[in-house]
């Protein structure tokens, strides 16, 4: 599964690349505009809540391959 993504950047309108995975375990992800210096990551309450999205996504595309 590929976990890379990007988003608008909420500052500039730039590009941040994301990878899924990586903001999961914590990381954080700048803009890619070099004159912008905004960044994102997940809040420390919003982990569990994110892996359990991930999870359950997770299981919803395995029961469609299954069908």
């Amino acid at each position: 599964m590929s976990t890379n993504t990007e988003i608008e950047c909420p500052s500039c309108g730039g590009i941040i690349l994301i990878d899924a995975a990586r903001l999961l375990q914590g990381g954080s992800f700048g803009c890619t505009n070099p004159e912008c210096d905004a960044s994102v990551s997940l809040s420390q309450s919003s982990y569990q809540v994110a892996n359990n999205a991930v999870r359950e996504f997770e299981k919803f595309k395995g029961q469609l391959k299954g069908k």
